[in-house]
């Protein structure tokens, strides 16, 4: 296999005019704010799963109607039982504050699913199959 020769290389080139490499800064740490029925042993359950993998994650909490159950990351809208009927999963839940976390956002996360062999053809109600990211953009597409 051919290699340049680098020898000629120095460091990256300064002065007047040429800009200067910004280090990036960390992303701010994800805020998730859950409206739930009071008591709802599944909402705690839920926090200490999402705490457990995002330690830093900011949570703040309402106490809604009996029936309730709304998640937001970040002040969107992740997650609504009363839309879809059923409580979320506690997994796919804390992976998406996880990436959130990193400063992902749900496309990104959307995106890189189907890139690594998710299957494009997708139903929003085949729970089993279709990760939550995808069912919500999904839903926010085709509805």
């Amino acid at each position: 296999m051919f290699m340049p020769d680098l020898s000629d290389v120095g460091p990256p080139a300064t002065g007047p005019g040429l800009p200067e490499r910004i280090p990036e800064a960390p992303p701010p740490p994800v805020k998730i704010h859950i409206v739930h029925a009071e008591g709802d042993e599944v909402i705690e359950e839920l926090i200490r799963e999402i705490l457990l993998t995002t330690p830093d994650a900011q949570i703040t909490r309402d106490i809604g109607n009996p029936d309730s159950c709304e998640i937001k990351i970040n002040d969107k809208l992740i997650f609504s039982k009363e839309k879809l009927g059923n409580y979320p999963a506690n997994d796919e839940i804390a992976e998406i504050v996880k990436w959130g976390h990193k400063g992902k956002s749900m496309l990104h996360m959307y995106l890189c699913s189907v890139a690594e062999g998710g299957e494009p053809r997708m139903v929003i109600t085949d729970r089993k199959n279709t990760p939550l990211a995808k069912r919500l953009i999904m839903s926010c597409t085709i509805s």
